[in-house]
């Protein structure tokens, strides 16, 4: 049995969403957990009690998470005190994957405050007279980058984790955490799952997959095994789910739409589980199509399958046309008025029609405008409908988070966007 373990998550570029959908996930996989804490914006610090093959399950699960660290080691100083605790010796028995064939290793500072340039040449001398000691009884390649913050490409591809480390120093003011990367989140799969699809489908969005699997994540509870997406476009969220071990229903309203995602859930199906049974993995569910996704309108259906307790809703609906700029206030009123109409209809029909789903994961737009954000006005309307918003974060906390709204959302958006995305979560209220 594993014991309690202090970790560290390097977190994605919307570090918000990716902190809360581990602590989500952690509850969800009956996870002991410990005391926890945030490093700036890029580190969570977490006490767990999994072994090797639970985290590399967790980081399977998690859109956001970028690598999980094992912490081995800790002290107060200087950097320049690192070569009393990373000995060769302590690095072999402590750090090191293995040692009987070639050894790659890196170095990786995640800093409170930017190392200066005595502390970065310091470094990299100390990384290649580690080399030079291990030289004459090992193969031993040292795996260099400028800025010591290797990415999860280079880790991978220099295969650090299998065959030596990735060390990881965690550096606030004068304490220091010394560990060795355990997991990296695996790049390629999402790059094929987004680039190679057979049925891509811009018109209806261009949902990022690893944002599709955090919505599910921070939506979903330990008792659901099916979600449901009423607007399933081009099925990137279905297909984050069914990745996940969930059990998936879809519809929309377009035919073209139903078609697209039919089709790329079971390219998913078959690329995946081929892949699968080559290296050894669990294969993900099979799908009926005809029977799983179907067309159907979001505001006037009624689907006994998908009205069950351990069904959940996760889903981006239209969120309006693209905008190249920002957009003139009265226009954005135009398409604000619209997309509402569609909202609230979707779930007046949630409260009439699917009584036994409680739980909601649902994206709006924010609209720039010349005037500022504009947010949907519908939340009134929701929760006189029987849904409350699920807090994420405690009221005095959230003020203190950018991408956490005063309407107890989650902003997700990149610096060139016009329409940002807004994450609730609404619970039935029972």
């Amino acid at each position: 049995m594993s014991s309690m373990k202090k970790y560290a998550f390097l977190l994605g570029s919307h570090s918000l969403l990716s902190y809360l959908e581990i602590l989500n996930m952690a509850k969800v996989e009956k996870i002991t957990t410990g005391e926890h804490y945030r490093i700036g914006d890029d580190i969570l610090v977490i006490e767990m009690k999994a072994d090797k093959d639970r985290l590399q399950k967790l980081q399977d699960l998690l859109g956001g998470t970028i690598k999980i660290i094992e912490i081995v080691d800790e002290y107060h100083g200087t950097i320049f005190q690192l070569n009393r605790i990373l000995t060769p010796e302590k690095l072999i028995e402590d750090y090191f994957a293995q040692t009987k064939s070639k050894v790659n290793f890196g170095f990786s500072v995640y800093s409170t405050s930017h190392l200066v340039y005595a502390e970065i040449n310091w470094l990299r001398n100390f990384a290649y007279q580690l080399k030079r000691k291990f030289k004459p009884d090992f193969s031993i390649r040292y795996v260099d980058e400028k800025n010591f913050e290797l990415s999860s490409v280079m880790v991978t591809n220099n295969r650090l984790v299998e065959t030596g480390a990735e060390i990881v120093l965690i550096k606030q003011e004068m304490d220091f955490m010394i560990g060795k990367t355990i997991t990296v989140q695996d790049f390629r799969a999402y790059v094929k799952r987004d680039m190679e699809k057979p049925s891509p489908n811009a018109k209806s969005g261009m949902l990022p997959p690893k944002l599709a699997q955090m919505i599910v994540n921070l939506t979903r509870d330990t008792d659901h095994k099916q979600v449901y997406d009423p607007f399933c476009g081009s099925g990137v969220l279905l297909q984050e789910a069914m990745l996940v071990g969930l059990s998936v229903l879809g519809s929309d309203v377009a035919a073209h739409a139903v078609i697209s995602t039919r089709e790329n859930l079971e390219w998913l199906v078959k690329t995946y589980n081929v892949a699968a049974q080559k290296e050894g993995k669990p294969k993900i569910k099979t799908i009926n199509a005809e029977e799983q996704i179907k067309q159907l309108d979001a505001t006037k259906s009624k689907w006994a399958k998908a009205n069950t307790e351990s069904t959940f809703v996760a889903a981006e609906p239209y969120l309006g046309p693209p905008q190249r700029s920002t957009l003139l206030i009265n226009n954005a009123k135009t398409i604000a008025e619209e997309l509402e109409e569609l909202y609230v209809g979707f779930f007046e029909n949630m409260a009439k029609n699917y009584s036994k789903i409680n739980r909601i994961g649902f994206v709006l737009p924010v609209l720039k405008t010349n005037e500022g954000l504009l947010y949907m006005n519908v939340i009134e309307k929701i929760e006189k409908l029987g849904y409350a918003r699920k807090e994420f974060l405690p009221a005095e906390e959230s003020k203190k988070e950018a991408l956490a709204t005063h309407r107890g959302s989650l902003l997700y958006s990149r610096p060139d966007q016009h329409v940002l995305r807004e994450i609730f979560v609404f619970d039935r209220v029972k």
